[in-house]
């Protein structure tokens, strides 16, 4: 039985902390380029109805794993499939652990940005600043270049912030601290989008968000983004909304909840993405620049780090040091409270499969990230990032999804009552999941490069290790179905 202390203390609080697990750089950054080169308004369309018939189903699903079992993923698999169920538990455990590791340094990314633009030291050529001087990135994965000290100071700094959070009881930690800041970031991210309104020509950067070109509505990689999108920004397939639910009380409403985090997660993306494409019609308007032209790809750091940059030069040097100062720490929030709820998973599985302390597990595995990111502050950092994303936050959250459908959507013991929600998952969902999964893989044969050999031997690693940590220990049998 969960005592006082390792459950949450309201309803709203554990709203708050699920939303500061769904907002993070996909929402601020990641969510803009991608409606970019998608074409605005034509990208939230399928967002919206994305969002309807698999997000807020899945979340739905994943809260009621974790309420019902009280357990971290590992153990609830345990409970229906046994080994094999272990087995996906620990592989959506280990794909955490990577994604956390360069995760953080995402976060650290921030904390650095977020120092440089208050002591108004980022120089006019923001590209040449963060590729060769804060980067040291190198030409290809191939080459591992130097270290970044300045990288990883930062890094390390948002690992000790996550330590001091952490290590309390959930509602002392978590709770408190995105009950205080998520709330702040919505309001930054509103107030950015009414000043990138007023700048000249940012108002017709509504027009290029809202104004969908249909035509686009017929491309498939446009639905696989957006799907891609919502997976990961709301942090789907990888057991963090069980690792977060089994926290909770006897009694709560996680359909109400997760509707709430649902739309939290929206809007905040929304606002971003008014903010940035109202910026982008500013440098269109005041440079002569076809809006369409000022971006070369839908990188995340190209829009945060290297043009976001180049456009508070426009606003003086006090004004811009003012606002370079909340945007970046806007952007260290949403990281940093992603850090929380990935590090609560993995240390949830650890403290609960190994039975160990709270304290320790959340030690042993922000010591474990740590260490990875030292490989993702090498000069070739961004490109082992690009190199495995397909596979951890594509494929593998995939795998991830349709292995909790199969295990829990379609049991007649679990609750789900019959309902929009409850044929969205059990019809829909995995018809969805399943198409883009065999496109995901149809691409991966086109090319066997260097990067896909990364991506396989993660794979492949990650397999044997869940394997072998499932069958360490005693095994639960698994429920009977109900006949």
């Amino acid at each position: 039985m969960s005592s006082p202390e390792t459950t949450w203390k309201s309803q709203a609080g554990f709203v708050w902390s699920l939303i500061g697990s769904a907002v993070g750089f996909a929402n601020i950054l990641s969510f803009s380029a991608k409606a970019y080169k998608n074409g605005g308004g034509a990208y939230l369309i399928p967002y919206a109805i994305a969002l309807f018939t698999i997000g807020i189903p899945f979340l739905i699903l994943e809260g009621k794993i974790g309420h019902r079992w009280k357990a971290p993923l590992v153990g609830a698999y345990e409970t229906v499939w046994g080994r094999f169920g272990k087995t996906l538990g620990w592989l959506a455990v280990l794909a955490c652990l990577t994604i956390g590791a360069f995760y953080i340094v995402l976060t650290g990314y921030s904390v650095a940005y977020t120092y440089f633009a208050a002591s108004n030291s980022i120089p006019a050529d923001t590209q040449t600043f963060f590729v060769k001087d804060f980067l040291h990135m190198t030409e290809s994965v191939s080459r591992m270049g130097s270290f970044s000290p300045t990288v990883f100071l930062a890094t390390t700094a948002v690992g000790l912030i996550s330590w001091w959070v952490l290590r309390r009881p959930v509602r002392d930690g978590i709770e408190k601290i995105c009950s205080l800041f998520m709330p702040m970031l919505a309001v930054l991210m509103a107030l950015f989008a009414i000043a990138a309104c007023l700048l000249p020509g940012g108002m017709k950067g509504w027009a290029y968000y809202l104004t969908p070109d249909f035509h686009k509505l017929f491309d498939f990689n446009l639905w696989r983004d957006v799907f891609g999108q919502l997976f990961f920004s709301l942090s789907l397939g990888l057991g963090i909304i069980v690792g977060y639910s089994r926290h909770t009380g006897k009694v709560a409403n996680i359909g109400r909840a997760m509707f709430y985090v649902a739309l939290g997660d929206f809007a905040v993306s929304f606002a971003a993405g008014a903010a940035i494409f109202g910026c982008l019609a500013h440098i269109s308007h005041s440079q002569g620049i076809p809006f369409d032209q000022i971006l070369t790809s839908d990188s995340t750091f190209e829009i945060g780090f290297i043009l976001f940059p180049k456009i508070l030069k426009a606003f003086g040097p006090a004004l811009s040091v003012v606002l370079g100062t909340v945007f970046f720490f806007s952007v260290f929030i949403a990281g940093i409270t992603g850090v929380f709820s990935i590090v609560e998973s993995i240390a949830g599985n650890v403290e609960a499969e190994f039975d160990t302390t709270r304290s320790k597990s959340v030690a042993v595995t922000l010591a474990s990230l740590l260490g990875l990111s030292f490989f993702f502050c090498m000069g070739n950092g961004s490109h082992l990032i690009d190199a495995l994303a397909p596979m951890v936050l594509g494929t593998n959250m995939l795998i991830g999804g349709l292995g909790l459908l199969y295990a829990f959507a379609y049991r007649r013991d679990f609750g789900l009552e019959p309902s929009f929600t409850t044929h969205c998952l059990r019809i829909g969902a995995p018809f969805v999941l399943g198409t883009i999964l065999i496109g995901n893989l149809w691409q991966e044969t086109a090319s066997f490069g260097l990067e896909a050999k990364i991506r396989w031997f993660w794979l492949l690693a990650a397999l044997f290790t869940a394997h072998s940590l499932a069958i360490r220990g005693s095994q639960k049998p698994a429920v009977p179905e109900v006949s």
